[in-house]
Formats: C-alpha cells, structure tokens, sequence
C-alpha cells in the first residue's frame, strides 16, 4: 500500500496550488505491529511540512494583498524579501517575507519607505501558542525536562535548549506581572471574601547575599467563586500591601470589598493585613492556636505526679489548660487570659518533688509564656471561632498553606535541587499561579491585544515630523 499525502492551497484572491507532502509505503509483506498506522516520528515530520507550506502561503498571500494601496489603488513597489524564521508549535519554519515601500497618500506621514507587512503578524521569533505552552510546562516541571519533552512530541528545532525556554517562560511572566487581573462577571460588592496569607521559603543563588528569601502566597476566595492563587518575593516587593490591595479590589470588583485576612501572625503578616487600604477583618488561624494549646494539654497530662500537692496540681492544670481551648474557640479573650494567668500561678507555687516534675513544670510555664507573647502580638485576631465556622466561613490557613505546597514546594523546593534569584522565582511564580487559576492563555492573548507604547523618542520624532509634514504647501 502506498500513501500519498498533498496539500491543495487556496488564496482569498481564489488561486489554488497543490503540494505534496511525502509519501508513505505499507508494503502487505512488511507489515508488522510497529509499522500500524504513521510512527510518532513520520507524524512529527508530516506537520513540521504542513506548518512549513501554510506559513509561506499566509506570507505570499499577505505581500500580495498588502501591495495594494486602500486610497489610491495603486500597486505598491518591492524592494526586496528577506528570509526570516519562527518557532511555531510544529516546528522551527523559515519564510520569505516582502519588504513593500509604503504609499505617500496614506496620512498623517504621506511619505514613502520600506515596511514587512509580515512583522505586523510575527513580531517575535516564537509564535503566541508556543511561548504559552513553554509557560506552562515551565510551570510545571524544570526547564530541561520541558526541553526533553517538546523534543518526544513535537518537531521543534534541534537547537531549542533550557535557556531559551526558561528565558521565554519568563518573558511571557513578565508580561502579566503586575497586569491588573479582571474581576469575573458574576462578582458582586456585597460578597463575603477571604484572603489567607502564608509564607514559604526558597534557596537563593550562591552569588546571592542571601541563602533563602520569602514568597507570600495566598488565596482569594468567596462563596459561588473560583479560588484565585496569588505569589509574591517579600524581599523584591516592598510594596507587597499595595500588591495586594490592587489583587483583591480587581476580583472582587469593589474598592471597599468586605474581606477577611487569616494568617498565622507569624513573620509579620498580621501587619501586612493591617496596612490595607480598606479595613478588613483580622482572623488568627485556628490551628495555630489550637496546636499551641494541645502542646500545653500534652505536657499537663505527661506530668508525674509522686506527692499529693504534684497530683493535685496535675488535675488543676488539665481542667484549666480544657478551658482555655474552650476560652479561644468561643472569641472570650478576656477568659482565655485569665485562665493563663491561673496556669502560670500553679505552676511557680507547686514545689516539685522530682526533676522530672519540674521539668515539666518548667516548659510548661515557658510555653504558656509563649501562648501569651502570641495571643498578645495578634492582638484584636482571636475571634468566635464557632460562630464562624457554623456559618460556613474558614476560620484557618489551610488554603494558604496548599498554595504554598502547589505553588513553591513543587516547583521551586523539596525534590527539585535547585537554586534562585528573587527576580527569576518571582517571574516563575507568577506563570504558575496563572497556570493553577487557569487563566495564563487569557491573559497573554489580552495583553498582545493591547497596543504597544510608543517610547518617548519615537514619539517625539513622530509628533515632530508630523507637524513638519502640516506645514507643507499643498501638492508639495
């Protein structure tokens, strides 16, 4: 059996051209299991064809039709075609692309000089679809693993390598960093939203001045919305508050949302929050609390006890210790500090007996200690946990801590040996939080759309030679 394989071509202007693609041959004879169908490689050479005919026709068809002067109609002169390429998702494709000298009528410049038609269509030396899907796997895996895998299915360029992936990965990065993000279309003001902040460290270059620096990641989320991930280099982004004010007043399209802010008031986030535009509700986690108080119940209760005034001490300090989880769940601060201070009196008027029971005695009273720097420098974030969370609202860092893990973990520490700049991880992070949110084509297809400004030279020349060109006599 032979195969034949042709492409017919046909313009706007109604010319058609046939071309063939290659020929495969399935002899009966020769036939085995491997020889079923096309092989991955016959399949990777038939599209790198395919992408090669149809970016020179679009190119032949563009400087034909671009020849034309829309005012005039007259037929615009060639200086010359040049050979220029682009990495497309098939396939690194060289094409030939016409210089045409513009027309003098079409204003404001009414001058004649050379332009490609075709710089209007590829203005870079990758196509949109393949710095996104570099993006993504950059995302996901390391930059010479997303090498190897684009080199298994896809006829890319022999010469694409891990740099330049990862420096397409971060072009594209840069391009929605700091992008304003768009609030859906079923957000409303009056929605209850819940910003949860946390904090993960990464491993720093060893030319760096630091061993490691800080990301704050987070996520955004409402009743009847996606969650939204966000990240951010602490160190990088003094403005870190103005970042996040201008995240939650996009998606939740309101400039006063009503919002409340849990963290584990470690590191400095309870101060982040605070220094928010609007005034949001401070929330400490309660699993921070509640571990700390578990830690207390678990020395009370491995407490030895060999005298009756130990024994005695022993109970009161279990009783006490219950009440005080009791105390932070229902929001009764005032109590919760009471019942500190009791805790701390038992434990400086028992006299112990062994030095096992004062050991204990001792680390008890540190870290009652400890509970009480922590309560005290969160101050105003212990609220009614219960009636929180009977109403269905989170009352923990869960949902940080798992953006932390998808985000940071994943990528960028634990199994992956690998070592960052701040500028590089901050870049990264934002492609996988566009990644994890499910919006990174959206947005890079929203911000090509956009059009480019012009810098202030060119600018200036422009405006300069335009009021040139209205000074003009006319007819000159």
């Amino acid at each position: 059996m032979k195969v034949t394989i042709r492409v017919d071509v046909t313009m706007d202007y109604g010319e058609t051209e046939s071309f063939e693609i290659c020929q495969l041959e399935r002899p009966y004879r020769e036939l085995d299991p491997a020889r079923i169908g096309l092989s991955l490689a016959e399949g990777k050479d038939v599209l790198h064809w395919l992408q090669r005919i149809v970016v020179a026709a679009q190119a032949e068809e563009v400087c034909l039709l671009r020849r034309f002067c829309d005012r005039c109609h007259r037929f615009l002169d060639l200086k010359d075609r040049r050979i220029r390429k682009v990495d497309t998702v098939f396939g690194t494709v060289r094409f030939r692309s016409a210089r045409v000298i513009s027309c003098a009528c079409v204003p404001p410049f009414h001058f004649e000089g050379p332009y490609g038609p075709m710089s209007e269509y590829v203005p870079e030396r990758a196509t949109p679809e393949l710095l996104a899907l570099q993006a993504k796997l950059s995302a996901r895996t390391p930059y010479r693993q997303v090498v190897q895998t684009l080199r298994e299915f896809l006829p890319v360029s022999d010469t694409l390598n891990h740099v330049t992936v990862r420096n397409r990965a971060l072009r594209a990065a840069a391009r929605i960093d700091g992008d304003e993000l768009t609030a859906s279309d079923d957000a409303r003001p009056d929605a209850r939203w819940t910003l949860a902040i946390d904090g993960g460290f990464v491993r720093g270059r060893r030319n760096s001045e630091c061993s490691s620096f800080e990301v704050l990641t987070g996520r955004l989320t409402a009743k009847g919305h996606p969650p939204r991930a966000f990240a951010s280099v602490r160190r990088e982004l003094p403005d870190a508050v103005d970042r996040l004010a201008q995240l939650v007043r996009s998606i939740t399209n309101s400039e006063h949302p009503k919002l409340s802010v849990i963290t584990d008031g470690a590191n400095g986030l309870q101060t982040i929050a605070d220094q928010l535009p609007f005034t949001p509700k401070s929330v400490l986690d309660w699993f921070h609390i509640s571990m700390r108080v578990r830690y207390l119940e678990q020395i009370a209760k491995g407490l030895r006890a060999t005298s009756e005034p130990e024994n005695a001490a022993k109970h009161k300090l279990t009783a006490r210790i219950g009440k005080l989880r009791w105390c932070f769940w229902h929001g009764n601060a005032a109590k919760a500090a009471s019942r500190m201070r009791e805790i701390l009196t038992i434990c400086r008027s028992v006299v112990p007996q062994t030095p096992q029971a004062a050991d204990s005695l001792a680390q008890l009273g540190y870290r009652v200690r400890e509970l009480v720097a922590y309560v005290k420098a969160n101050g105003g974030s212990t609220i009614n946990y219960g009636k929180l969370y009977r109403e269905g609202e989170p009352i923990s860092t869960a949902m940080a801590e798992s953006a932390v893990n998808q985000i940071l973990n994943k990528r960028m520490c634990k199994r992956q040996q690998m070592r960052w700049s701040p500028r590089g991880a901050q870049l990264l992070a934002q492609v996988r939080c566009a990644v994890i949110n499910g919006d990174l084509d959206e947005r890079l297809e929203m911000i090509r759309q956009r059009p480019k400004p012009l810098s202030l030279e060119v600018a200036v020349f422009l405006d300069k030679f335009r009021r040139a060109s209205e000074s003009l006599p006319q007819g000159f």
